[in-house]
């Protein structure tokens, strides 16, 4: 297989399209838990809230009392607990 087509395939998978992103973040209830992860390094693990019209939502992790206020554009990965 070619090196470079490897590579591609691999940075695709690491990162959500907008719209994947954003049906995953909807589809996640509120108060569920869930790891998100921004495009600036920070992952997160907890309760979630999102509001799909206004694509912003908040995460709270309840061991670390690590909140963060988000909109959809800073996170690259959600992952479903």
């Amino acid at each position: 297989m070619n090196t470079t087509l490897a590579k591609t395939k691999k940075s695709k998978a690491k990162s959500m399209s907008s719209l994947e992103l954003c049906a995953k973040l909807d589809s996640i209830g509120a108060g569920e838990t869930a790891t998100l992860f921004f495009k600036d390094g920070e992952v997160i693990h907890g309760g979630m809230l999102y509001n799909s019209v206004q694509q912003r939502g908040v995460i709270i992790d309840p061991e670390t009392e690590t909140e963060r206020r988000f909109e959809s554009s800073e996170v690259s990965k959600v992952w479903r607990s």
